[in-house]
């Protein structure tokens, strides 16, 4: 997939939210980066922080390179408190930073950016543009002025469930690959975004190598989508991002609520061609170590069902984290309420990918089982948060079926 040639919204940013904790620093300055005449500050009025917590990290792209700073304000009457920024850093041009920060956050907070150098912003966007210096301390919210374009900036939190729909502005395909596999099959990824907007949709991805930390991603793209079109890649890994044997995961940002796919398809049989559809699920249904599994009946834990290993099929697992620091998770095998074989511990580095191939052999849990189910929790004290799937793979034909995750406690109707 190439360039379409048009400006990619300038600056697109991402914002991420551990565990919940009380916002105590509102109205504090920024670390660095005292506005300077002739900046801008834009704000996202569209994409609302949804839940209290902890801003962790930020990702950005430019078009042309230029200096930036996240700011998050908070609506107080008719003024804008500054609740927080990031150190100013510099951009490079056409490539993609992810930078670490620690804003307090609250529901309803707008995130944006500052910009003081002119190119680094290169159109007007949907929010609200602060046209006065000096957003220190309080703005008074009438400096703040509508523009007309698609919107460049976006936050998520990873804990609102507000909305349980797979349609979403920041999404995650929980695993793609490309190259050989195991009993002769040979593995494709296409891909296919649906922009659900009224609007151009500008897209970001990147791709997270498997067994990587990928604070800077492995490889990235970027596509333009028309309002209510479809975007197809028949060979994502290759066309993409310039990659012929590789597996991960893939981040989609958005500027519009976008429903995506992957079809990852064994080629490698004459017969004819078998896969599995793999859906992009938002970012925000990542679960964590809110609570310690096993001392709270609440606690968040991702459940796989009929895990077989046997001459006619196996299953592989694969967890995915959508955070900007390492995570550790627990995946152990049961028959009902009776654990079976052993549990082992992954660590994940920054927005990695890790797939256990044969699963139930690497948890010693192969016998005579019909299906068992797997568990998966975050390690207490682990910050991030994760998606966790399965495949079972038939071994003759190579015909995979994929599930992603179920979890306890449910999403919210």
């Amino acid at each position: 997939m190439a360039n379409t040639g048009k400006c990619f919204a300038s600056l697109l940013i991402a914002a991420c939210c551990a565990a919940p904790t009380t916002a105590q620093n509102a109205g504090v300055s920024p670390v660095s980066g005292v506005p300077s005449s002739g900046g801008i500050t834009i704000l996202d009025d569209e994409n609302r922080v949804t839940a209290t917590g902890t801003l962790r990290y930020w990702r950005a792209y430019s078009t042309h390179g230029g200096r930036a700073m996240l700011k998050v304000f908070r609506p107080e009457g008719s003024r804008l408190v500054l609740v927080g920024s990031s150190p100013l850093v510099t951009l490079p041009p056409a490539e993609i930073g992810t930078f670490h920060c620690s804003i307090p956050v609250s529901r309803n907070d707008l995130v944006g950016c500052y910009c003081p150098d002119t190119n680094c912003i290169d159109q007007s966007t949907t929010g609200l543009i602060l046209v006065a210096d000096g957003d220190l301390g309080t703005s008074q919210a009438d400096v703040f002025q509508d523009q007309t374009g698609g919107p460049a900036l976006f936050a998520s939190t990873t804990r609102s469930f507000d909305v349980p729909s797979r349609a979403g502005a920041d999404v995650v395909i929980p695993v793609v690959g490309r190259g050989p596999g195991a009993t002769g099959t040979q593995w494709v990824t296409s891909l296919e975004v649906f922009n659900t907007g009224v609007q151009e949709a500008q897209v970001a991805l990147y791709f997270n190598l498997s067994g990587m930390d990928n604070t800077t991603p492995a490889a990235s793209s970027h596509a333009v989508i028309p309002a209510r079109s479809m975007l197809l890649v028949e060979d994502l890994l290759l066309e993409t991002f310039d990659t012929e044997d590789a597996v991960g995961s893939v981040d989609l940002i958005a500027s519009e609520r976008i429903i995506a796919h992957a079809n990852i398809t064994n080629i490698g049989d004459a017969a004819g061609t078998y896969g599995q559809r793999v859906p992009a699920v938002p970012a925000v249904w990542g679960l964590g170590d809110d609570e310690a599994p096993g001392l709270e009946p609440n606690a968040d834990i991702a459940y796989l069902f009929a895990a077989v290993e046997n001459d006619s099929f196996r299953t592989n697992a694969g967890v995915c984290n959508l955070s900007g620091f390492a995570l550790d998770v627990d995946m152990a095998a049961y028959d009902g309420t009776s654990p079976v074989g052993e549990t082992i511990r992954l660590t994940l580095p920054a927005f990695s990918h890790v797939q256990v191939n044969h699963v139930l052999n690497e948890l010693d849990a192969v016998g005579d089982h019909s299906g068992l189910r797997l568990n998966v929790t975050a390690v207490p004290g682990s910050e991030g948060r994760f998606l966790a799937y399965s495949s079972r793979v038939d071994n003759i034909t190579g015909d995979a079926v994929f599930q992603i995750a179920d979890r306890q406690p449910p999403l919210a109707d």
